[in-house]
């Protein structure tokens, strides 16, 4: 009887290791498809965008869809560097300020609307706006009410920068 248990296991053994070895081949020659996207930009983030441009382009560059690791670098080194690097590529905001010479990173914008009322997103917020905060970058939370007035954005532009000049670094 434990004869046969143990070719039972043996054979279960095979199946589940040749169906493994075929899903990692399958994965591995696997060809995904894309297509271009519409936009880079949600509705409300282009008209966002096309109002910064229009009302404070002068002074700045702005750039859409910004991942942290473009802005910001972690200051550990050795396995903590990876860590901190991790933890923040594939964290993005909606918007990053930068110098017309240099292209330094300035401040960033996020673009407020629903989403960021969920417990996740609330969490993650919090986390963006810690790192950018010690990194010296002034995060910029703008409420997506649909549509935006451009001497309105402006003036909470401005007023988010003096907010933040105010602020303690941790």
């Amino acid at each position: 009887m434990t004869q046969w248990i143990i070719i039972a296991v043996a054979l279960l053994l095979v199946v589940i290791s040749v169906r493994l070895l075929e899903v990692f081949l399958h994965r591995s020659k696997r060809v995904y498809q894309y297509e271009r996207s519409d936009s880079l930009m949600t509705r409300a983030e282009r008209e966002c965008y096309h109002t910064l441009i229009a009302e404070m382009g002068a002074d700045y560059c702005f750039f859409p869809q910004v991942h942290l690791d473009s802005i910001v670098t972690p200051k550990d080194s050795g396995n903590s560097r990876l860590y901190a690097f991790r933890h923040i590529n594939q964290k993005s905001v909606d918007f990053v300020a930068c110098d017309k010479k240099l292209l330094r990173p300035l401040f960033a914008i996020e673009l407020d609307d629903k989403t960021h009322n969920l417990p996740r997103r609330i969490a993650r917020d919090k986390e963006v706006e810690r790192i950018l905060h010690v990194a010296c970058i002034p995060l910029i939370r703008i409420q997506n009410r649909g549509h935006f007035d451009p001497k309105e954005l402006a003036r909470e532009v401005q007023d988010g920068i003096k907010r933040y000049a105010t602020l303690p670094v941790v």
